[in-house]
């Protein structure tokens, strides 16, 4: 009862709000939906949320969920880390799954994604995301190793040649960078069989808001 009371509460505020910041005659510019709560937490933009929807009010009901959703991000990353740590891989790819498509044009939420598949085995479904950062961020060495794993785990030896080659120009000093393009050439070239899956360390990376792919 707590949460509606202080929903009510806010609501009206915001009602009051919406009044005294009306828009000049003439000018018909929309003003962007967004939800009436602005402290608090999940527990108040949910109870809000169930107001609007009560009111038929979905659009704003929607943005105090996408917002309460966001709160709880957070949550869900360290979910995906604890189950990394637990060795977990398949879970930890369910839960930066979530992440991921709840915040598609985070750079790094998107690598995250793509590396917890490479770990649970999934390297056909990392290859579309890595594509995306690859391209968005060219002069990332970190991106063009992880897509030069993914493709060499695909067994496109050619195209996994190319990634660790560019990583390797990109970060000239990285051993591993350096060794993963000697493996992969030498398996292309029948020297070496495939053997051991070439693992993408995993490492966070520092992308802009900006590079981050759509």
């Amino acid at each position: 009862m707590a949460f509606l009371r202080r929903a009510a509460l806010a609501l009206a505020a915001a009602a009051a709000a919406a009044q005294d910041a009306a828009a000049p005659e003439g000018e018909e510019k929309p003003a962007p939906i967004v939800c009436p709560v602005r402290g608090g937490g999940y527990d108040d933009r949910y109870a809000v949320a169930q107001l609007l929807i009560l009111q038929k009010n979905i659009p704003q009901a929607e943005a105090c969920l996408l917002e309460a959703v966001q709160v709880s991000l957070g949550a869900i990353a360290l979910m995906s880390d604890i189950a990394a740590a637990q060795r977990l891989p398949l879970r930890a790819a369910a839960f930066s799954s979530v992440l991921e498509q709840l915040n598609p044009t985070d750079g790094e939420t998107v690598y995250l994604h793509a590396q917890r598949l490479g770990q649970a085995g999934k390297w056909d479904d990392a290859l579309a995301p890595l594509l995306r950062l690859r391209e968005s961020n060219p002069e990332n060495a970190n991106i063009a190793n992880s897509l030069g794993a993914a493709y060499y785990q695909t067994f496109d030896y050619e195209k996994a040649i190319g990634a660790f080659t560019a990583a390797a120009a990109l970060a000239p000093k990285n051993d591993d960078f350096a060794a993963n393009l000697k493996k992969a050439s030498a398996v292309a070239a029948g020297e070496e069989a495939h053997d051991a899956p070439m693992g993408a360390p995993e490492e966070k990376i520092e992308l802009k808001k900006d590079e981050a792919t759509a």
